[in-house]
């Protein structure tokens, strides 16, 4: 009981100081957050590259699964400036494949496929060129070149299992089937075939079988239909392929939605039981605390998203402004935050998601929808003006999120006209898309062109391996970890499941300490910096070819340092001529690196492992 005093005394004295020291910094100082994002005069690298590295992919345009690859490939291909031309299966063109280091077939029906072709593929995988199959097919010409002897019934593919060093940390990954929703055939195969990934019980679900001097890769199932796999597809690609040369951003970002909001001063059982406080004091003294404990210790930054004021106004006549207490609490959690080199975007004047009556089910998260655009732009110019108010003339808003990640063309309207410095939305990249849903790819706004879509890839307090499953999958796709949380998650049902804060903590540091461990080389970012880093990428080109041991890159429209995933089959590097390297993970098959590009010419000078 004395110990239980003590420690309250300790929180008292540790509140007081820390009161003290929020107010005088108030007293004293305006907040300055103001982040450049021009970019320098591009240039050009003059290195001549004879013959690019560059892909040929073959698809079936009346297939949903063969769209569905196929727009993944170009998502990832656009991203990492990867040179690519498609075709249609049933083209009557005949295929020069001279330009081509590898062919990738999106096709489950090869109704069409002119003789010629399938003669003119399957004598340039004799002379050394890949071949890349992403979905089985009961009827395919080239099942037997991919080591294939007999073809049984359908069969789900309820589970997944690597057998080889794809990407670092997938391998003892054994997601379960929430995510793995796949069909396969019951196949026969030889037995030198080289085994990738496998169901739980070994039944072979991706490998490659040599054919001449090419190799051929095939995928059993429909997996590379869905996002859940798009930057896995992608590594495959360049696990299979001699060397690759990949742009990435190299960010990891930790968002907090409703951070800082206003502290509702409420009793919460699991809270009460663990800690004898109510919510106020459990998120000043305890969750705070932490949190700040966990960025120092996992290298992280934080990118805090503040909600004005919990309350139902959304008709413009009855928007006000903030209590005093409210603007205290906001006033202290986001000087702190940016104290420790955090940064602030926008969720909201309050917690209902901006657009109109029929964009968004209102009824479904308990919302209510806003009166006109005019209305969610008064609580927009509300929300500005008490920022202005909290931390000063020189605070500027660059990044938005918003409430349940809901936004129509309605409040993406209000957001640009009103907050005219936002630069991104971060909406969600995973998910079955409904009405108002920020489902999003990497790259511009289809509506707003001058904003840019970034979504985060996982979310909440939980570890298992479907979460590093997604963080990883990002990684591997973009090269960039977008994790969000929600302070209350402690006291919501479904995303606390009732657990204690301890256990809560304890979990949430596992997910970065296990993707530190497994993939090291991620730069801790605030938002605003992870999409400069994207501008940065964004327009330029690069072409690049190997000549014996060494790979030569040029970069057009290179507009500042990037850095990129760099793959070698059975090499290491030596040497970067015009930029640094870090190796990033080394296996039997091949090293996988993270180089920085200091100028628009690279030579990568390697040797054999």
């Amino acid at each position: 009981m004395k110990s239980k005093y003590i420690l309250g005394l300790v929180l008292v004295v540790v509140f007081f100081f820390q009161e003290l020291r929020i107010k005088n910094i108030e007293d004293l100082f305006n907040l300055n957050q103001v982040y450049n994002f021009t970019l320098p005069p591009p240039i050009s690298g003059n290195l001549k590259i004879e013959q690019p590295k560059k892909y040929l992919i073959l698809y079936e345009d009346k297939s949903e699964g063969s769209k569905e690859v196929k727009i993944g490939l170009e998502e990832v291909f656009q991203f990492s400036k990867i040179k690519y031309d498609t075709f249609k299966i049933s083209t009557d063109k005949i295929l020069d494949l001279k330009d081509y280091s590898m062919i990738i077939l999106v096709v489950e029906n090869y109704e069409g496929l002119l003789y010629e072709n399938f003669l003119n593929i399957k004598e340039a995988i004799q002379k050394g060129k890949n071949l890349f199959i992403t979905q089985r097919s009961y009827r395919s010409p080239f099942n037997s070149l991919a080591g294939i002897e007999k073809v049984g019934e359908f069969i789900e593919t309820k589970s997944f299992q690597f057998k080889k060093d794809v990407f670092p940390g997938l391998k003892k990954l054994k997601p379960d089937n929430l995510i793995l929703v796949s069909s396969g055939l019951n196949m026969t195969l030889k037995n030198d075939i080289d085994v990738i990934a496998t169901t739980d019980k070994d039944i072979p679900l991706m490998w490659t079988n040599n054919f001449g001097n090419g190799k051929i890769f095939y995928n059993n199932s429909t997996l590379f239909q869905g996002k859940i796999f798009r930057g896995i597809m992608k590594q495959i690609i360049s696990y299979i392929e001699d060397v690759s040369f990949y742009p990435i951003l190299n960010s990891k970002v930790l968002q907090i939605d409703d951070f800082p909001s206003p502290i509702p001063v409420v009793e919460n059982d699991i809270i009460e039981k663990e800690y004898g406080l109510d919510t106020s004091g459990f998120f000043n003294l305890i969750w705070w605390q932490d949190m700040m404990g966990i960025v120092e210790r996992q290298k992280l930054k934080m990118t805090g998203f503040i909600i004005i004021e919990y309350n139902d106004l959304t008709i413009k006549d009855k928007i006000i402004g903030i209590e005093k207490r409210t603007f205290n609490d906001l006033s202290k959690r986001g000087r702190e935050l940016k104290s420790i080199g955090g940064e602030l975007g926008l969720h909201g004047y309050n917690h209902y998601s901006l657009g109109l009556e029929k964009e968004i089910n209102y009824e479904d998260y308990g919302y209510v929808p806003w009166e006109n655009i005019a209305a969610m732009k008064k609580g927009l110019e509300v929300s500005k003006d008490e920022i202005k108010k909290l931390y000063g003339d020189k605070f500027h808003i660059y990044s938005y999120v918003a409430p349940s990640n809901l936004l129509p063309n309605s409040g993406k309207k209000a957001i640009v006209e009103t907050f005219t410095d936002i630069k991104a939305f971060c909406g969600i990249f995973y998910g079955e898309d409904e009405p108002g849903l920020l489902l999003q790819e990497v790259g511009r706004d289809p509506q707003f062109k001058d904003i840019y879509s970034l979504p985060r890839m996982s979310s909440g307090f939980f570890y298992n391996d479907i979460v590093i499953w997604q963080i990883l999958n990002g990684i591997a796709a973009y090269g960039y970890l977008s994790h969000f949380i929600h302070p209350d998650d402690i006291m919501d049902k479904e995303r606390g499941e009732g657990k204690s804060w301890e256990e809560l903590k304890t979990e949430f540091e596992k997910i970065f300490d296990t993707i530190n461990k497994d993939y090291s080389v991620l730069e801790p970012h605030i938002q605003s910096k992870m999409t400069y880093n994207y501008s940065v990428i964004e327009k330029m080109n690069v072409s690049y070819e190997k000549k014996d041991d060494i790979v030569y890159v040029n970069i057009g429209n290179y507009s500042g340092e990037f850095e990129a995933h760099f793959r070698a089959k059975k090499k290491k590097i030596i040497e970067v001529i015009g930029g640094e390297f870090k190796l990033i993970s080394n296996t039997p098959e091949g090293s996988l690196y993270l180089i920085t590009a200091k100028n628009p010419e690279l030579k990568i000078v390697m040797e054999d492992l």
